[in-house]
């Protein structure tokens, strides 16, 4: 790529978003086809409405520490709550005597108020360490609790512990455990010319910068190594990770940027031919190979299921999701519908694939399709900017950026949206 149109790109890259879709100087594009449009949103049913089934569980605070017993309950009343399967009960209907039951239950007592299920802990102060025993009961099974777990470590490692019961919470009731104890990954721009890629908790705790320093950062994805993401600088963009110390990973000439780690390969696009195109790469650098070969863009790729990618392109003329193998072949074309559909993130629902995606309707907002089916779901509709989804690990929950303020969740239906992580973000990843 001639290095005199790079300050052009990287302004167009900084000003946008998310790089998702670049048209770089001297590449046409195609008409757009007659697609049909997006669908618009159904009917939405609330979360806590009574028409919705939702499991009723009822988490008094731990006991032994009033200030760590009640933060302790929290996290799993939250995770719980965020993970749209439960209805959390209202502690101030509980008519159990708390004191006199201890770790047990008195199943009359917890029946009365609508509970089907109970959590009860404890936290024992070890020294400077804590022992905490966590214990599920199903209404059902009378008073033997179905589920105890104890943990043993330091007081900082509370959160964690909570995430981990409720996660086996979920196993015990559905039959998968929960990702309760993952990260979403992000980036965010901090002012002009300044981008940093960001990692947080999925319920938004423990936020921190993973990549700093001079220029822009961007375009982040969990692998090996660390942290993968996009070094913008004048001279071009390149890739590496966050226990790389700066050093090029991935590099050449013209911009190398968007990593995603499948099957032990890094995949990418990069400029280097003249024309954006995806490539793959040894986790090393070494051994790079050009994945797609057309005179469209290709940008965006994305690991699925059994190393297939998803990635964006404009060879049918607007940009369009479309899936591959790993080797560049099999590509088909799975978004059919709307004129602009970017930033695709995929999650197998049992044995339906699925791929989230952000959609040109009017504004930007968040759908999912059925590859196998050609079902499509709004998520969001008239709530301003919605865009840059990503699956949690389980495909129990979507997480998205929006101009309401920072980062939700939903279900993948789009109910129960909640903030999770406050301020700007893009290109989200969650694992």
């Amino acid at each position: 790529m001639n290095r005199r149109r790079l300050p052009a790109l990287i302004a167009a890259l900084v000003a946008s978003a998310a790089l998702v879709f670049v048209a770089l100087p001297g590449h046409s594009q195609e008409t757009p086809g007659e697609d049909e449009p997006l669908p618009e949103r159904g009917v939405v049913i609330e979360i806590d409405s009574p028409e919705r089934s939702l499991y009723k569980i009822a988490i008094p605070n731990l006991r032994g520490s009033a200030t760590m017993g009640s933060a302790g309950a929290d996290v799993v009343r939250n995770d719980l709550t965020l993970v749209s399967l439960f209805q959390v009960l209202d502690s101030r209907s509980f008519i159990a005597d708390l004191d006199a039951e201890g770790l047990g239950i008195t199943p009359a007592s917890w029946s009365a108020v609508g509970a089907q299920g109970v959590v009860k802990g404890e936290i024992r102060q070890r020294g400077g360490s804590i022992e905490v025993e966590m214990r599920l009961y199903e209404l059902s099974r009378g008073d033997s609790a179905t589920l105890t777990k104890v943990y043993r470590g330091s007081p900082g490692e509370l959160r964690g512990f909570m995430h981990d019961f409720a996660n086996e919470v979920l196993r015990v009731l559905t039959g998968e455990a929960g990702a309760f104890d993952s990260r979403i990954l992000f980036g965010r721009r901090l002012g002009p010319g300044r981008k940093d890629v960001y990692v947080a908790h999925w319920d938004g705790h423990s936020v921190g910068r993973v990549a700093g320093g001079d220029g822009v950062n961007m375009l982040p994805s969990f692998g090996p190594g660390g942290i993968w993401y996009s070094r913008l600088t004048d001279m071009g963009m390149f890739i590496t990770h966050s226990n790389a110390n700066g050093r090029r990973i991935i590099d050449g000439d013209g911009l190398n940027m968007g990593p995603t780690i499948c099957n032990g390969k890094v995949y990418f696009t990069s400029t280097r031919d003249g024309n954006s195109e995806i490539y793959s790469a040894d986790t090393d650098g070494s051994n790079v190979r050009r994945i797609t070969r057309h005179p469209a863009i290709d940008v965006s790729p994305s690991c699925g299921p059994g190393g297939r990618l998803a990635f964006v392109s404009t060879r049918h003329g607007s940009p369009q999701i479309f899936v591959m193998n790993g080797n560049g072949s099999g590509v088909r074309r799975v978004t059919f519908r709307g004129s602009h559909n970017q930033t695709p993130s995929w999650c197998m629902r049992g044995d339906q694939p699925m791929i989230a995606f952000t959609g040109r309707s009017g504004g930007l907002d968040v759908f999912t399709v059925n590859i196998a089916t050609q079902e499509y779901t709004r998520l969001t509709q008239a709530q301003g900017t919605n865009k840059d989804p990503a699956f949690s690990p389980d495909c129990r929950m979507v997480a998205f950026w929006s101009n309401r303020g920072g980062i939700f969740v939903s279900n993948p239906e789009g109910a129960n949206q909640n903030l999770v992580i406050p301020g700007g973000a893009e290109t989200l990843r969650w694992r």
